[in-house]
């Protein structure tokens, strides 16, 4: 059976790669004991699947990947063993079963990403500059920056890359930025380059922060949720 598990990557990790934190993943499975799944052939791994990888430097609260068990275990049990294992920064919030046919294609359907990105910004930027800067991008039908990749530079269109962006107010001097942003194979723009292309002098992103990754389906049932009640 496999499970569909959402997990946080916190601060304390923050300067891990993907690699290594599926290396974690690896030791904290062999110090639990959970039943997991290993491929075949010379070299077998354990199996187990990432929606997207997060760049060093960046955190993640609600990632999503998938780990396919030979035993029956309900998500909680499966919480609890490997919470009991990992370090400091990594904690599963939910483990769901999920049929083993098509987990890959449910982790593909996960094709954007929301970020809180933190930004160093002048004492007398206002959000208001910042809100028309954004509306100013999204309007562009073309965003091109240079990339730079083993010495070479190359010019990449990011704008089918930006679904949203805006500012959500200060924090401790600096500008917070909501992004939506495609989590595609073809592709992405990156929350610094975003934040790069408003064009505003002294505006930099310092804390990139994915909030969750979402699928069309996640976008369905967001749209026909009810409002929250307002406090009277």
């Amino acid at each position: 059976m496999k499970h569909l598990v959402t997990y946080e990557k916190g601060e304390p990790v923050r300067w891990l790669g993907h690699l290594d934190i599926l290396r974690t993943f690896e030791r904290a499975i062999r110090r639990s004991g959970l039943p997991v799944a290993f491929s075949a052939g010379f070299n077998p791994r354990e199996r187990l699947a990432f929606a997207s990888a997060l760049p060093v430097g960046v955190t993640g609260e609600r990632e999503m990947m998938t780990i396919e068990l030979t035993e029956d275990l309900s998500g909680e049990e499966v919480v609890r063993l490997l919470n009991g294992c990992l370090p400091p920064g990594i904690r599963l919030h939910e483990a769901r079963p999920v049929p083993a046919e098509g987990s890959r294609d449910l982790l593909n359907s996960f094709d954007r990403a929301e970020y809180r990105v933190l930004c160093a910004c002048p004492d007398s930027l206002s959000v208001e500059e910042v809100g028309e800067a954004s509306r100013a991008l999204l309007a562009r039908r073309e965003i091109p920056i240079a990339r730079e990749r083993e010495g070479r530079v190359r010019q990449v269109d990011i704008r089918r890359f930006i679904h949203s962006v805006e500012p959500r107010g200060r924090e401790g001097g600096r500008m917070v930025l909501w992004m939506e942003l495609a989590v595609s194979q073809e592709g992405a723009a990156r929350p610094g380059e975003v934040v790069e292309a408003l064009g505003i002098p002294g505006l930099a992103a310092r804390r990139v922060h994915r909030i969750r990754l979402t699928s069309p389906q996640d976008r369905r049932a967001d749209a026909t949720a009810p409002a929250p009640v307002q406090p009277a």
